[in-house]
């Protein structure tokens, strides 16, 4: 079944600050009654971002880039790494939220 919230998060040498929103996010997606999904979309940091994510944050979709894209760029990367807009609609998140660290 299909999430009813994607969190896309795209950073860039904000290690601290995603790791303060990605728990932030994953404690509200626990108090609510939604079911949800993140997406961490790093655009090459060098500051440990990406590890930070794989070591504290394993449930999290992890799509690590070798350049920076930017921020529109990588927000479509995620889209199309759900699926849109080729998949069926029961396949896809019924929101997605585009959040900046």
């Amino acid at each position: 079944m299909s999430p009813d919230l994607a969190v896309v998060v795209v950073s860039w040498n904000v290690r601290e600050l995603l790791e303060g929103c990605l728990t932030s996010v994953y404690q509200s997606l626990a108090r609510s009654n939604l079911k949800g999904e993140v997406w961490v979309v790093d655009n090459a940091s060098t500051d440990g971002s990406a590890e930070m994510v794989r070591e504290r944050f394993p449930q999290a979709h992890l799509l690590a880039n070798e350049t920076n894209l930017g921020f529109a760029t990588a927000n479509n990367q995620a889209l199309r790494a759900m699926g849109f807009p080729s998949a069926e609609p029961h396949e896809l998140p019924c929101y997605v939220l585009l959040l900046n660290p």
